[in-house]
């Protein structure tokens, strides 16, 4: 149900994005009654049918975020199967908020990233994040016992600078030094970059992604340093690069505002096959005191656009606070919402849960001795882990939504089962199979294990004996897996509609203040009417324009068909299987089967006079590979030609389909239009005037397209070649013989009784039927392709001319009047903001 309704959303969006496309930029610069709050309002309604379009025609998002060193980004990796695919550091520096694009293949391989693609920050988007991290500044400014920052005196790049110079020289103050360097580098790279990258979008090749995207850290020791040590500013660009050399994206890195990332991934790793499509979304690790106010800017800004969040806590340290800070951070972003419905929770590192001052594994050892055990004596005997589940509930309304991880279990699992499948780089598959090196992590998984076991033997419902169940299996990846699919399934889909509806909602406001303004217009006694031939005129234009955009949307979703919707390929299968099994060769070779075996004797009696010519043996039946080429050539000719037949009716009865489409707005047309006109429209108009009307015309009637398709495919069209594609060993200039039978003279004297004929006559058929079948299929395939590259062609002619003609309020005027317009007629845009205005999503 979800997709239909954002399948409407979708048209709404494009709808109003087409007819404001056909709206002056700035209307009050047309006329001096046109006021300015019209240009404001048309602006914020482009940004709201944007967003609207690009929440419909989104995968559900899923949002991971942590608090710093929980093992977040090592999660991902373990997910996708790789796991060092992501850098990982133990040092927290500015991060990146990275889209990963599931990509399922099918072959048991290695996890692939590719088409690395990053997006520069727009100038509004720098200007937002500047305003946040001033914010931020004010208050660590207040913490720290100095003045809070005079925002109304900074109206510039180096106004800011001078004041964090001013600040920093004022205090030591550890987090806000941290921030204050923040500040100026930001700046300094939007003044060196900003001009020439900003909004840019650049694929980066793998190693050049790996390199750049990793930062050299900044000092720790940030209280000794003087201003005057921090980076100074780098050359200003003289003009946009054509790509992103390492040295340049590094220092470009604080205007990133996200990485896209292609991840081919095995079935076998994780099988999407029929989940709704998603994308994971890695958020900088929140929390630590170094992590950057632009990262916190960047998370929160992508997180209100998210469906589902993986909360991931840090189990080294249960009970921290940072983690509802981050929650908090999270409401705040999304008001109104109970996020608790959105939240997967996960509990890394749970295989360095601190059991110290619980006793440590002696005290789980003798848990899972316990043969009457629940989950309260658990944890009355085990607080860290009651702390931990606790902690992890705080998230969710649902404990099976509660998972316990161990990405290096999961991944040590991934190695083991195959060796050819790299569970990652050499380097870190050495540290895996370090001896001991997971040795403390097995043996506690192994007991975590048991003690699920006693639990279920208990209470087979025990939501901790479950949990502690699918971490003793593979650290839990399974089951994360699976409830990432699930939650997408039946929440995330859901959710993403609610957002979309919520962004159509604003479209539909503003629409409102539209009209409020149109309205305040017409009071003023602005002309707003239009002749109804005008009116009508615009109309039949865009209604062609509408049919021809949906018509090439559909093109290629479905291969060539007849009238009676049967696919042209089948047809041309059909008629070579039914010729081939009609050649004489397999007559005479079944009639001479008996008992599954061909025995070829020597004619006697009447038949051997009469039928004898000059051959020992009846050599009417093929014995060759060689003899059957001759009719296998004559056939593939015969279908080849047939298809070409078929091909040429199914691409008239296409045309004809669409032509029945606008046959309405073609009759309708011609009642108007006239081809002497072309002259006239150049003679007043110009040449491009001229042009549109001509295709304008040429667009009224599909079915004079046929000939122009036709004749280009027939001048590119490649022929099968039956020598080349015969299935069969022939004799050629390396091979004295080809494939002799086994029911030959030569052979079957030599042959045991065994030998079943039949059966190879059969195979025989059967490969040289496919054989044909595959190379005459893929020659209507590679035709269909051509006529639909052909069909792109024409179209993306007529379509920028339909909506470029829907522009031209003189050229339309004149077709329906008959003269120029006078100088007081109401501008055409004035009229589609009146559209505009009134169209509801429930129209479309």
């Amino acid at each position: 149900m979800e997709p239909d309704k954002l399948a409407s959303f979708k048209e709404y969006g494009e709808f109003i994005l087409r007819k404001i496309d056909s709206v002056p930029q700035y209307p009050s610069k047309q006329e001096d009654w046109v006021p300015a709050s019209l240009d404001e309002c048309l602006r914020r309604l482009l940004e709201a049918a944007e967003k609207t379009l690009n929440l419909a025609t989104s995968p559900v998002k899923i949002g991971v975020m942590g608090e710093f060193s929980s093992g977040k980004t090592l999660l991902l990796g373990s997910l996708i199967g790789y796991a060092d695919a992501l850098p990982i550091s133990e040092n927290p520096t500015t991060g990146n908020v990275t889209a990963l694009h599931i990509i399922p293949e099918d072959d048991f391989a290695t996890t692939q990233l590719s088409n690395f693609t990053v997006e520069y920050l727009s100038h509004e988007g720098v200007h937002e994040c500047l305003r946040f991290m001033l914010g931020e500044a004010n208050k660590r400014t207040t913490a720290a016992g100095l003045p809070a920052i005079p925002v109304s005196k900074l109206n510039s790049g180096k106004d800011i600078i001078d004041w964090c110079e001013e600040a920093w020289n004022s205090s030591n103050n550890l987090e806000l030094r941290y921030l204050l360097r923040e500040l100026v580098l930001f700046l300094r790279a939007y003044q060196a970059y900003g001009e020439m990258m900003c909004g840019g979008r650049y694929q980066l090749d793998p190693l050049t992604a790996r390199e750049g995207l990793q930062l050299v850290e900044q000092p720790m020791a940030i209280q000794t340093l003087s201003f005057e040590d921090l980076p100074p500013a780098h050359i200003r660009l003289p003009s946009p690069p054509q790509r992103l050399p390492t040295k340049l994206l590094q220092n470009s890195f604080p205007l990133i505002r996200r990485v896209d990332i292609d991840v081919k991934i095995s079935r076998e790793i994780w099988d999407v096959t029929g989940a709704a499509k998603f994308i994971l979304i890695d958020f900088p690790g929140l929390g630590a005191a170094n992590s950057g106010a632009r990262d916190t800017f960047l998370s929160l800004r992508e997180l209100a656009e998210v469906q589902t969040i993986l909360v991931l806590l840090n189990g080294k340290s249960p009970g921290s606070d940072r983690a509802n800070k981050i929650f908090t951070m999270m409401q705040q972003q999304r008001p109104g919402q109970d996020l608790k419905d959105l939240i997967l929770v996960g509990v890394g590192r749970f295989d360095q849960l601190p059991l110290e001052s619980e006793g440590g594994e002696r005290e789980l050892d003798q848990l899972t001795e316990d043969r009457d055990l629940h989950e309260e004596i658990v944890f009355q005997k085990l607080k860290v882990l009651q702390t931990t589940i606790e902690g992890a509930e705080a998230f969710t309304t649902q404990k099976d939504r509660i998972v316990l991880l161990s990405p290096l279990l999961g991944l040590a699992d991934l190695a083991k089962r195959s060796s050819k499948v790299k569970a990652g780089s050499p380097e870190f598959l050495t540290n895996l199979d370090y001896p001991d090196y997971l040795d403390r992590s097995k043996r506690l998984q192994d007991k975590w294990g048991r003690l699920s076991q006693r639990l279920l033997e208990s209470d087979t419902r025990s939501y901790l004996g479950r949990q502690l169940g699918y971490f003793a299996q593979d650290g839990s990846l399974a089951k994360l897996r699976e409830l990432i699919q699930n939650h997408v399934t039946t929440h995330g889909l859901k959710q993403l509609y609610e957002d979309t509806k919520r962004a159509a909602d604003v479209v539909s406001q503003q629409q409102d203040h539209l009209k409020d303004i149109i309205d305040e217009i017409h009071e003023q006694g602005i002309p707003t009417g239009d002749s109804p031939a005008f009116i009508e005129l615009r109309f039949l234009v865009e209604t062609l324009d509408k049919i021809y955009r949906n018509f090439q949307k559909d093109l290629g979703k479905e291969p060539l068909k007849d009238r009676r919707g049967v696919v042209v390929s089948d047809i041309v299968k059909d008629e070579l299987t039914f010729k081939i099994l009609n050649w004489n060769q397999w007559t005479l070779l079944f009639n001479k089967v008996n008992n599954g075996t061909i025995t070829l004797a020597e004619s006697k009696g009447a038949a051997g006079k009469l039928f004898d010519r000059g051959n020992r043996f009846n050599t009417s039946l093929p014995t060759k590979s060689d003899e059957f080429y001759p009719v296998f050539e004559k056939t593939v000719k015969e279908v080849e030609e047939f298809a070409r037949d078929r091909i040429r009716q199914a691409v008239g009865d296409l045309l004809n389909q669409l032509s029945n489409q606008v046959a309405p707005e073609r009759d309708q047309l011609k009642v108007i239009l006239y081809p002497e006109m072309e002259q006239e429209i150049e003679s007043k108009f110009g040449v491009e005037e001229a042009d549109l009307f001509y295709k304008l015309l040429l667009g009224c009637d599909p079915n004079e397209w046929k000939e122009a398709i036709i004749s280009e495919i027939n001048h590119k069209d490649k022929f099968v070649a039956p020598e080349i594609i015969f299935p069969l060993a022939r004799q050629d200039e390396k091979h004295n013989v080809g494939q002799i039978f086994d029911w030959a003279p030569e052979k079957s004297q030599g042959l045991p009784r065994s030998t079943n004929h039949q059966l190879l006559i059969l195979r025989l058929r059967d490969e040289i039927t496919a054989s044909a079948s595959l190379h005459l299929v893929q020659y209507v395939s590679e035709v269909n392709q051509q006529i639909n590259f052909e069909l792109e062609g024409i179209l993306d002619q007529i379509i920028p001319s339909l909506q470029n003609l829907s522009k031209k309020e003189a050229l339309l005027r004149y077709l329906t009047a008959g003269d120029l317009p006078s100088e007081i007629a109401v501008p055409t845009w004035l009229q589609i903001l009146s559209d505009i205005a009134a169209v509801s999503y429930l129209d479309v």
